[in-house]
């Protein structure tokens, strides 16, 4: 099994015959370093976005006032 990285995926594509990634991506797998950028990434967002909880939000402008919209009417299409 070989390890490719971003740099490798379009040589190694052109090698194998595949002509798209999605052809390709069954071959593609995370390494455990992958995993493990990830889940700190995951982890780092997760907290940064914890910081927010409790924040009051911004007043915006008023809307326009509500009104009923109207229903879409089917019609026939010639096929």
């Amino acid at each position: 099994m070989m390890e490719v990285t971003g740099n490798d995926v379009a040589l190694v594509m052109s090698y194998s015959g595949h002509k798209s990634i999605e052809s390709f991506k069954i071959y593609l797998h995370p390494t455990q370093k992958g995993r493990i950028l990830a889940n700190q990434r995951m982890n780092a967002v997760g907290d940064f976005l914890g910081t927010f909880s409790g924040i009051e939000g911004t007043t915006g402008m008023k809307g326009t006032s509500a009104s009923t919209p109207k229903r879409l009417k089917r019609k026939k299409v010639a096929v």
